[in-house]
């Protein structure tokens, strides 16, 4: 399975063509680990879209995020893309 680009944003914006946004509930790095595993790579295999955008709800959590979606199982799914 080839790996999927994901752009972190901190707030609403626009998704690019063939994207889909993901919106976790709570804190993805600190309390919704679990369940980001879940949706993401649900997602990634349900819709197989050319990229995700995770939308923070606070962007201060960015370097955590990016740091938990480089290590397995997440690094098996998606790629991080910089800033």
């Amino acid at each position: 399975m080839k790996r999927v680009p994901v752009r972190l944003v901190g707030g609403p914006g626009e998704v690019p063509a063939g994207w889909e946004m993901l919106r976790p509930a709570a804190c993805p790095c600190c309390v919704g680990r679990i369940q980001l595993q879940v949706d993401l790579v649900q997602l990634v295999r349900e819709k197989q879209p050319a990229g995700v955008q995770i939308e923070l709800h606070d962007p201060s959590h960015r370097h955590s995020l990016r740091r938990t979606l480089g290590e397995w199982p997440f690094s098996d799914y998606v790629a991080v893309m910089p800033d």
